[in-house]
């Protein structure tokens, strides 16, 4: 965050709820008390560091009791799981959505600051389709070499779905990056073929695949737990500049 912050840059990210907080004046802050006082939102400024002193928000939202209750049961698995008992300062903390930004409030809500903050999580999903449909993470060798050979090949071809994702459909917001995948995939064998034809014939079967991807490849509208681009298209022009 230092970091970016020195290069004029504006950071948002969840709370380390390990790191030392402190007020403007410099006192420290324990964070379980200032959530007890606190309403539905907080939106305070903070000093993030011991050292650091960074001058940042603190954004916390509190969560509905079923969302508070599924993290909990979430969190004394994975501490069960490890012989642990998580303390009870986690489990209180855990009713929370906890946030931090540079972004001055004039230029961000914490409304807007949770919609970012889920849509931050979107390059995850490019990830998890490169290996849940290119399965860039699995070979059948166990030869070095051809390993390399192998994973290179499926990133290859995966950069090629990408290009072809990013020309057909990465301007729709409800695009559905795997519907559109598959929609790529079942024209790979029509592309090789292509290849070996004339450029022209590449031509026809990208056009023919993008006409598809304008007709599918789209995610569908929800009413009660909308979207990610949903809530995007929510926030006023303008404000996230």
């Amino acid at each position: 965050m230092v970091a970016l912050t020195a290069g004029n840059g504006f950071v948002l990210s969840r709370l380390n709820t390990q790191v030392a907080l402190f007020d403007p004046q410099g006192n420290r802050l324990d964070l379980q008390k200032v959530l007890d006082h606190a309403e539905a939102m907080l939106d305070r400024p903070v000093l993030l560091g011991r050292k650091e002193r960074l001058e940042a928000r603190l954004l916390a939202v509190r969560v509905p009791q079923e969302v508070a209750d599924q993290r909990r049961r979430r969190i004394r698995q994975e501490f069960r799981d490890k012989g642990k008992t998580p303390s009870a300062r986690l489990l209180a903390l855990a009713a929370w959505t906890l946030m931090v930004t540079t972004v001055p409030c004039e230029q961000l809500s914490i409304g807007e600051a949770l919609v970012l903050l889920r849509a931050r999580w979107q390059i995850e999903l490019l990830f998890k389709l490169w290996k849940s449909h290119g399965h860039v993470d699995e070979w059948r060798s166990r030869q070095p070499w051809r390993i390399l050979c192998e994973v290179d090949a499926k990133l290859l071809a995966m950069v090629v779905q990408h290009w072809i994702l990013l020309v057909g459909c990465w301007h729709h917001p409800n695009r559905s990056l795997v519907k559109a995948a598959q929609t790529v995939q079942s024209y790979a064998l029509a592309l090789v073929r292509a290849l070996s034809i004339s450029p022209q014939r590449i031509a026809e079967i990208l056009e023919e695949v993008v006409r598809c991807l304008l007709k599918a490849g789209r995610i569908n509208r929800r009413k009660r737990k909308p979207n990610t681009y949903q809530l995007l298209l929510i926030v006023p022009d303008g404000t996230l500049t």
